[in-house]
């Protein structure tokens, strides 16, 4: 299962916004956020984390969709933590 793409759920920890998405299995999750923060038009004074809210899992920003075993279906929350010093 190291090949294809994943059809997941992104969703902002707040609820407020949620997409279906189908990626790569090859696309990291520091992507993933990249993506959803530019499309989202999120904060730029924080930094976002993913949870896998499905599998109980967070996942490490240079984790790889493959590697962490994300299946079709599996809902991934953007949780942001602020960051000192960002302006």
């Amino acid at each position: 299962m190291t090949g294809g793409s994943v059809t997941i759920v992104l969703q902002t920890a707040d609820r407020t916004r949620k997409a279906q998405v189908t990626v790569p299995r090859s696309m990291s999750v520091k992507d993933i956020i990249k993506a959803s923060t530019k499309r989202w038009v999120l904060s730029s004074r924080v930094d976002y984390q993913v949870y896998n809210v499905t599998a109980h899992t967070s996942l490490l920003a240079n984790d790889m969709l493959t590697t962490e075993r994300v299946n079709n279906g599996d809902v991934l929350m953007l949780q942001p933590f602020p960051t000192h010093g960002k302006g």
